[in-house]
């Protein structure tokens, strides 16, 4: 047995390499309920179809290493699938300190027949409870703005990563993946917790490389695997140092987990907030609107936007935003953003955009980021078939959604038309968003969106592009949108640049992130179902995790205007955590005219939200901290004021009348507040 102490945590390994006990000596509770592997590595063998062959752990032989709270397994030469010999060392180094545990490893191969594909490593192994109640065990998980998962050790874990149960190795296990950076997984951390003490598990990758979040949980013992995986992806000759992974124990919930992350990310990741132009700060939601469809039919011409906006200003929001407003309309000839004589020419689209700015109000304007036309001209005429993601096959990498019209057979009896995903990887590709920037804010938008803004880190293949490696290929976007923002601000620093989606490293270089959809509890969208609102904590979206880590970062709720069978829900959800409202009306082809009551009620929460601004547009999210509150019906959430104070937001989707009694936790000072059926309020306890 290998024993680290340290002052929260005594870390042991068996003779077998296999985690044995993970203690946690502030609380007295063993993690590990029986032996679990600490690592596995995947391999390719080349010139063969095998790509993922596996070298398990268990069966591999180790010498070991000591030094002051510090011990290192080393394995010269691997043993891996059916026998084969693979000429390759793997040094894994556990280090104590006084927080808990890092890992890291280094890796070398020596074998000109593999590439070292990943390396999957999973300190904490073969835990099942926390403090011995799995039903009050909860995950983490930072996809999009945060995701909650309830009694993990007996979940179907691959539900939550997207995956089917047919695309899982074997029967035995589930798994939970996200690579980073991503809106699959927004951050580099996620935490396992109870109500009193949890497990910080975190990557320290301060390169931006893709990186994956793991989880893998063993249906038949019904235990966990808490971990990352590295990508090395290296050939005979080469090594790979990787960045090392926190396994933390700490009291209180999954906030102490956002705590160390956000401390990690202003220390050593890079994690500098932006400075926003005042009016993106303050603004309380905006219009989607498509223009042209995908199946080429006309929804408005730009005649159209006077009209828009004033139905929009009736509303109580000042800004809207425009897609398809492209000669190819809605996803077609991406990149080639050109003014559609069909809707009126650039002379009438400049001359609706400006009689917005007499009215007071924003026009943003919608680009992709991410995808490319076979049929454009930039693919065509321009080299823009060097600039698409290629795969470990060699084809471009494609991206379909079916936008019908009137018929059915393009929905159901024919594929999508498919775009192909670019690379941040291409220099060409770089210079191309900028070229598409620059004809929009030239239109007089005050802002530019690039849709698909945070996609999935596919890895690439194609050659010619600035990555070293295939999983290197997204090393550079946080570059590229820092780059993106600096040139967007040559038109003027109260022009704002946007993406879809949220991701730290990238969510900084961004005025407002349009956030992946959230949505209020089922049982909370209508009062018949919604009594004791407060008893939340196994409901699947979690936007508190992202907005309590980075609440800073300006965020839009997805898709707020839909239809209006529980539009009170979704814009009291939103109002709460402080989201932006996201209008699309009937799919972004209606009005407000169309949603009078939903219209209303916009009007009302954004006069709320100008009443308290100092706090819920230009403060801080703080989640529940620094107040208490009496309710089990009304959730509520504190904001700490742009010049001090607190105050709260308050939402009651009960159908009757709530009354809730408030108490600042630093000044004692109370405060009772009435929240009517279905609505939301907010209230000062401290003042600034």
């Amino acid at each position: 047995m290998y024993e680290l102490q340290g002052k929260t945590m005594i870390y042991r390994l068996d003779s077998r390499g296999r985690s044995i006990s993970c203690y946690h000596r502030q609380t007295g509770h063993e993690y590990i309920h029986t032996p679990g592997a600490v690592w596995k590595l995947i391999y390719a063998v080349k010139n063969t179809e095998r790509v993922e062959v596996p070298v398990w752990a268990e069966e591999q032989r180790f010498s070991v290493q000591t030094g002051e709270n510090q011990l290192t397994l080393c394995y010269d030469g691997l043993i891996g699938d059916e026998g084969r010999r693979i000429d390759a060392a793997l040094k894994l180094h556990f280090q104590m300190n006084d927080l808990g545990l890092q890992v890291w490893a280094d890796l070398e191969n020596r074998d000109p027949e593999v590439t070292l594909m990943e390396l999957q490593l999973t300190p904490v192994s073969g835990a099942r409870t926390l403090a011995g109640e799995p039903d009050n065990d909860f995950i983490a998980w930072p996809n999009g703005l945060g995701r909650r998962v309830r009694r993990p050790a007996y979940a179907d874990l691959s539900t939550f990563a997207g995956f089917r149960k047919y695309e899982r190795h074997d029967q035995y296990h589930t798994d939970m993946d996200a690579l980073y950076p991503s809106d699959a997984a927004s951050m580099q951390w996620y935490d396992w917790y109870t109500g009193g003490e949890g497990l910080y598990c975190s990557s320290e990758d301060t390169t931006h490389q893709t990186v994956g979040l793991h989880i893998e949980r063993d249906a038949k013992l019904n235990v966990l695997r808490f971990g990352f995986i590295r990508y090395p992806m290296i050939d005979a000759g080469e090594r790979f140092t990787m960045a090392p992974i926190d396994c933390y124990p700490h009291l209180g919930d999954w906030h102490a987990g956002a705590k160390l992350y956000r401390a990690f990310m202003e220390e050593k990741g890079g994690f500098v907030p932006p400075v926003n132009p005042e009016w993106s700060r303050d603004m309380t939601g905006w219009l989607r609107l498509i223009f042209k469809q995908h199946h080429c039919e006309l929804n408005w011409s730009y005649a159209d936007i006077p009209t828009m906006y004033d139905e929009l200003e009736a509303s109580g929001l000042k800004t809207l935003y425009l897609l398809g407003w492209e000669e190819g309309g809605f996803a077609r000839q991406w990149p080639d953003f050109r003014v559609d004589e069909r809707m009126g020419g650039e002379k009438l689209l400049r001359e609706g955009i400006e009689y917005v700015h007499r009215k007071g109000g924003k026009v943003l304007m919608f680009l992709s980021y991410a995808l490319i036309d076979h049929h454009s001209d930039f693919y065509l005429k321009e080299g823009g078939d060097k600039a698409t993601i290629r795969s470990i096959w060699g084809e471009d990498i494609p991206f379909a959604e079916t936008y019908c019209g009137e018929g059915t057979y393009r929905k159901i009896g024919n594929p999508a038309m498919p775009m192909y995903l670019a690379c941040p990887g291409s220099p060409l590709w770089q210079e191309k968003m900028k070229e598409a920037a620059k004809t929009c804010l030239e239109l007089g938008a005050d802002g530019v969106l690039y849709d698909i803004g945070s996609w999935h880190p596919y890895f690439c293949y194609a050659e010619g592009h600035t990555h070293a490696k295939p999983s290197h290929s997204h090393e550079s976007k946080a570059a590229n949108y820092a780059g993106l923002r600096e040139y967007i601000k040559t038109f003027g620093q109260d022009k704002i640049i946007l993406m879809e989606h949220n991701t730290d490293i990238f969510g900084q270089s961004m005025d407002i992130s349009h956030s992946a959809n959230t949505q209020p509890p089922v049982r909370l969208r209508s009062p018949e179902t919604a009594q004791h609102a407060t008893d939340v904590r196994d409901d699947l979206f979690m936007p508190e995790l992202y907005r309590y880590t980075f609440p800073e970062l300006v965020a839009t709720n997805r898709e707020c205007g839909e239809d209006e069978e529980s539009y009170k829900a979704m814009a009291g959800f939103s109002f709460l955590y402080g989201l932006r409202f996201d209008m699309t009306i009937y799919r972004c082809c209606g009005s407000l005219r169309d949603i009078p009551r939903y219209a209303a009620y916009l009007k009302e929460i954004s006069a709320l939200y100008e009443q308290y601004g100092d706090f819920l547009l230009r403060g801080r999210f703080v989640d529940g901290d620094g107040f208490t509150s009496d309710s089990e019906n009304v959730l509520v959430k504190g904001w700490e004021g742009c010049n001090g104070g607190l105050a709260v937001s308050l939402w009651n989707p009960t159908g009757e009348d709530q009354v809730v009694n408030l108490c600042s936790c630093k000044t004692g000072r109370a405060v009772t507040i009435i929240v009517p059926a279905e609505r939301v309020a907010a209230a000062v306890i401290d003042e600034a």
